[in-house]
């Protein structure tokens, strides 16, 4: 509420664009003219990036003028949001795009997710840190089960191995899973898709 322009920083796999999502679902109503998710990551060409914004925002570009002014005037009298998803490998275009919307409309925000900040003025940073791994004395499964990366771990192997529980015998070996994986959510995600083909001790191993 405090910022118009918003980056979501850190690393990859932290689950950054879900918390964008999760964000704009929740503010949705507060934007009359709508919350905007604009994908970056297949995006090999920076140029593209306000045309692809543009594409999402639906926004047509005009003969003889550049598709920036179009989603400018666009924007001028508009209450809205605009999300830019992994923004990293076009961050310079992303934050000029950012930038010159920005200016345009008053009631306009900007949410981004980037490995990297824009880097321009006004921008505050959220850094998104990875869930907390359980530590060496948590080895009961109440205590691990109380904890952020565990309950993900057991969730997604529940969902590819509906049988899965995080029982006495498999508690340690979810432990050690979780702090090597230093609570990375994609990491724990793709470790626990691998309990359909293999015990969960050979997994920790």
């Amino acid at each position: 509420a405090n910022s118009r322009l918003l980056t979501l920083l850190g690393m990859g796999g932290l689950g950054k664009s879900r918390l964008s999502m999760q964000a704009a679902a929740i503010v949705l109503d507060d934007y009359p003219d709508g919350v905007w998710f604009v994908e970056l990551a297949a995006l090999a060409d920076p140029q593209l990036v306000p045309q692809a914004t543009a594409s999402v925002l639906g926004v047509r570009e005009e003969p003889g003028s550049p598709v920036v002014e179009a989603l400018v005037r666009f924007v001028r009298d508009r209450k809205l949001l605009v999300v830019l998803d992994n923004c990293e490998h076009v961050v310079q275009a992303c934050a000029e795009l950012a930038k010159r919307l920005l200016q345009a409309g008053p009631q306009v925000r900007v949410l981004a997710s980037s490995r990297d900040a824009l880097r321009i003025a006004g921008e505050a940073i959220f850094q998104v840190a990875p869930l907390a791994a359980p530590g060496q004395a948590e080895q009961s499964v109440e205590a691990l089960l109380a904890n952020d990366a565990v309950r993900l771990f057991v969730d997604r192997a529940a969902a590819v191995q509906p049988a899965f529980r995080l029982t006495a015998k498999a508690a340690s070996a979810v432990a050690e899973i979780c702090r090597r994986l230093d609570g990375i959510p994609l990491a724990l995600e793709l470790a626990a898709a691998r309990t359909r083909s293999m015990p969960i001790e050979a997994i920790a191993v």
